[in-house]
């Protein structure tokens, strides 16, 4: 007959606080025009493009970071119109800890809509189509969007697990 298992006891708040995973949080915006082409921006720093977005900030929501970084870096105010994507990445040769990054749907903008870069940030965007995309995202980006238009059209929020390149 098996025995029953006893109960672990609760550790005191501060010692149970140290055995969760603490994850670094960013975002990421989909933000499509009327032609069905995705607004992605080429940062100064990195070889890739990427979505608009960012690192969520102390004291922060991702929902406000994801607006706050798609005004900051294309000038663009949209409301966010919920999640579309989530990640998971473990820890890596980036971060030494896991990484979630959430992507929220900024719907649709008219296919002459002005984007204006920060100087000090981004050298370009463009209004790719989604094969076009594919050639210029890291392949974990690029894996998003897919899933992020998907999720658009569904209505159902993917879940993805990638690599530290996110």
């Amino acid at each position: 007959m098996p025995t029953k298992q006893q109960p672990r006891p609760f550790l005191p708040r501060e010692q149970w606080l140290a055995t969760l995973t603490r994850a670094y949080t960013g975002t990421a915006v989909l933000v499509t025009d009327e032609l069905d082409r995705v607004l992605i921006v080429k940062p100064q720093y990195r070889d890739a493009w990427q979505f608009p977005g960012g690192t969520v900030d102390q004291g922060e929501d991702p929902e406000t970071c994801a607006r706050r970084e798609l005004l900051e870096e294309t000038g663009l105010d949209r409301p966010m119109h919920g999640i579309l994507v989530v990640t998971w990445s473990p820890p890596g040769e980036r971060l030494d800890g896991p990484a979630i990054n959430l992507v929220f749907d900024a719907g649709t903008v008219p296919a002459d809509a002005s984007v204006t870069l920060p100087d000090d940030e981004l050298e370009d965007h463009m209004w790719a189509c989604p094969d076009e995309a594919d050639e210029l995202l890291l392949p974990s980006a690029a894996t998003r969007m897919h899933a992020a238009l998907e999720a658009r059209k569904t209505g159902i929020v993917k879940l993805l697990a990638s690599g530290d390149d996110c």
